[in-house]
């Protein structure tokens, strides 16, 4: 369970820094983290980068997907502490759900803004 803590709080610290609007004159590279737990993508937005890629990770005791709306793209199914990335190459709003965990549009949603 502590173990479980742990990443937790690290996922949860690197989620909250990918989503600052602050700069850097560093040449480090982006983190575009989503992360799956309460059955909530977290951020359920998340803007980013041309080029970019996203990467979730499910620390949920549940198994999820983050699966585009139109069917362009799958993580497949994501059990407790898998990880997986998307790169996204072209700009646009792109909307996405859990395939087990959302009816009818309800349940658990996200979108990435490629810019």
């Amino acid at each position: 369970m502590k173990a479980i803590s742990i990443l937790f709080i690290l996922l949860g610290s690197c989620s909250f820094l990918s989503c600052s609007s602050s700069k850097s004159t560093s040449n480090a590279v982006a983190i575009n983290q989503v992360v799956m737990s309460d059955m909530k993508f977290a951020p359920e937005t998340i803007t980013v980068p041309v080029g970019s890629s996203v990467t979730w990770h499910n620390i949920d005791s549940k198994t999820h997907t983050a699966t585009a709306n139109d069917g362009s793209w799958d993580t497949d199914d994501m059990g407790f502490g898998a990880s997986h990335s998307i790169i996204f190459s072209t700009a646009g709003t792109y909307k996405y759900h859990c395939k087990y965990h959302t009816i009818l549009g309800i349940g658990m949603t996200g979108t990435v803004i490629v810019q």
